[in-house]
């Protein structure tokens, strides 16, 4: 295969790894970097190190990106990392590795017609307000924290982090949007880790690494050796930070503990080959709840046991035969693995096979590789933007989502750009399926959709309603947005979706508001009615369903812009039933004004306009309703 071709034949996709990262301090941006070449991608750098104290020299600055020391210390790097970046020649992606929430605001300067990336990896706030703990909550350090998260997305077109558990959060803690953020595994260099046998012989070798920071839970780790101190097992133990002086005064006095301040990197493969067991993380921040650290990545690609706490973002990325799973912040329960491991050296290998096997399946380069790259590669579909219409409506779904079942089969009708779908797997629902007859728009949610992994990811259909039977399928949710006024027999497709819907299970619906309202706009994406309260109502009744709230949405906004629509909208040509039918199917796909809108409408305009339709929700003065059914259990 050519240099400039990839694996399907076509041009090669060349990306630019940009920014101040440290490869030995964070190996994070040399798997990814693997993992691209693995993928046919050609791959150039613009790239000047710049943080001699790592992390926690970065950490810093985001938290006072104000000091005027650091301010004329960027200022020399980003004119040394633009002059790079100029010379790098033609390159379709930015890829802003890992530690970049500073870097990728120069990228976004320097790279405007690009696509760019950025391995966000972690939360600033996150990482300093809540696991940290090193800035109040609710200081001023910690709101800027959080400003730099949105911002550094903001400039991004993509931003990546380790898991869809940190996805989740994200989403809901920093309301960054879901559409622009992917989980990529963290994986590890197999050429530094190379899998070979445990040793031989002698007492259970534990090896524990760790920056000591609290997620890490080195105090459990440390009275978790105390317990089985004189049994026939030793420990090593390296590194340094915030919790290392309480880890020593724990373990003071034992003889089967060697601690060591800190390993190059280089030597890091070697001193994991020479223990059988690696231990993970111990925390109970909810960052533990949410990451896989590289550590166990590594112990696995080395075909080493490993021993850490259950959490959901370990359980997605390891079945339980794979690793030692314990309760987080727990060392009893610790100290009791470890003694049966120390008595099943049996276990202890055939634990590090199948872990190695998992990451060979899953996390290696070429593993990573084909879907970091579908990642990256610049989107051929038009980017669908949220039109004010949508995140109006949006606010008040986000507030009805807690009660739909969230772990049971959720069924979208009509999922246009696929939009809710991706609210919905980044919120944890599932299985969830879209159901819709456009091309367009299976299309579009495909693209969209293409972030998740495959387990969590909606399933898409392109067909009506009429091809799920109710004697095979049942949902516990049924979601229809903006589709019952395309629909001449809406009573059919409510009494079909009331016999997908199981026994409890709710229906969440929105529609057009007041027929007399109805206009050229209507027309052009194919609406056969609007909605009067008690006919929106009655329709559900007829079904069987029973009605649980009933809000009119949009006011003041909708209405506004709904009156701008109506005046400069043409009438569509007059058509076919079909034609009626195709502009329906494409409609929740198209955005008028896209630039516009993509330019005015941000959280700063939005927040106003979402709060003060809340006030009128129970009026009929929007543009819209918004209804949430149940099935009755008995029905």
């Amino acid at each position: 295969m050519s240099a400039t071709e990839d694996q399907s034949g076509g041009s090669a996709l060349r990306v630019c790894l940009f920014g101040t990262y440290d490869r030995v301090a964070h190996p994070r941006i040399a798997v990814l970097e693997a993992a691209l070449r693995e993928g046919g991608v050609e791959v150039v750098e613009a790239h000047v190190p710049a943080w001699p104290g790592g992390t926690d020299e970065k950490l810093a600055a985001a938290r006072r990106p104000l000091s005027p020391g650091r301010l004329v210390r960027l200022a020399r790097t980003w004119s040394r990392l633009a002059a790079r970046y100029r010379q790098v020649g033609p390159h379709d992606v930015v890829l802003v590795g890992y530690f970049g929430h500073l870097d990728v605001l120069l990228a976004w300067v320097l790279a405007r017609r690009k696509r760019r990336v950025l391995d966000m990896f972690l939360s600033v706030y996150d990482t300093v307000a809540l696991d940290r703990r090193t800035v109040d909550s609710a200081s001023l350090q910690a709101r800027l924290a959080r400003l730099l998260d949105r911002l550094a997305v903001r400039a991004s077109d993509l931003a990546l982090l380790d898991t869809g558990q940190q996805v989740d959060f994200v989403t809901g803690e920093l309301g960054l949007p879901a559409g622009k953020l992917a989980a990529v595994p963290v994986g590890a260099e197999p050429w530094r880790f190379p899998a070979g046998p445990p040793p031989e012989g002698g007492p259970l070798r534990v090896l524990f690494y760790s920056t000591f920071i609290p997620l890490h839970g080195a105090e459990t780790v440390a009275k978790a050796i105390r317990q089985v101190d004189c049994e026939e097992v030793a420990f090593t133990v390296v590194g340094r930070g915030q919790d290392r002086a309480a880890f020593d005064r724990e373990v003071a006095g034992l003889d089967g503990v060697a601690v060591h301040d800190w390993v190059s990197y280089e030597r890091l493969g070697g001193l994991v080959a020479g223990h059988h067991v690696v231990l993970g993380l111990f925390g109970v921040t909810g960052k533990a709840w949410r990451v896989v650290p590289g550590k166990v990545y590594q112990a696995a690609c080395a075909a080493r046991a490993v021993v850490t706490a259950d959490t959901p973002a370990m359980r997605a990325a390891f079945d339980s035969d794979e690793v030692v799973l314990v309760p987080r912040g727990d060392p009893d329960a610790l100290a009791t693995a470890l003694r049966e491991l120390i008595k099943d050296r049996a276990r202890v290998a055939e634990l590090g096979r199948r872990a190695q096997a998992r990451f060979e399946h899953d996390y290696t380069p070429a593993a990573i590789g084909p879907r970091l790259v579908e990642l990256l590669r610049p989107r051929d579909e038009p980017e669908w933007v949220r039109p004010p219409r949508f995140l109006l409506r949006l606010d008040l779904v986000r507030r009805l989502l807690p009660r739909l079942s969230k772990h049971q089969p959720v069924l979208e009708v009509g999922f246009g750009a696929g939009a809710m779908l991706e609210e919905l797997a980044a919120r944890g629902f599932g299985p969830v399926v879209g159901i819709d007859f456009s091309a367009a728009a299976a299309r579009l949610a495909a693209n969209r959709l293409a972030r998740f992994p495959p387990e969590s990811r909606p399933k898409i259909l392109r067909a009506t309603l009429d091809a799920l039977d109710p004697m095979k399928v049942q949902f516990h949710s049924i979601l229809a947005f903006e589709v019952l006024e395309h629909v001449e027999d809406d009573r059919g497709l409510l009494a079909q979706a009331f016999r997908l819907l199981a026994p409890g299970g709710r229906m969440l619906a929105s529609v057009p508001a007041h027929q007399h309202r109805f206009s050229v706009v209507d027309e052009l994406v194919g609406h056969v009615r609007r909605y009067e309260r008690e006919q929106l109502t009655a329709r559900f009744v007829e079904a069987g369903f029973e009605v649980e709230e009933l809000w009119c949405y949009g006011y003041p906004l909708a209405n506004l812009l709904e009156r701008v629509r109506r005046s400069v909208t043409r009438p569509p040509e007059p058509g076919s039933r079909e034609a009626l039918r195709l502009r329906s199917a494409e409609s929740g796909n198209l955005v008028p004004a896209r630039g516009l809108v993509k330019l005015l409408v941000r959280p700063a305009t939005m927040t106003p306009f979402l709060l003060a339709q809340r006030l009128f929700l129970g009026t009929d003065r929007g543009d819209g309703y918004l209804l949430l059914a149940r099935k009755p259990p008995s029905a």
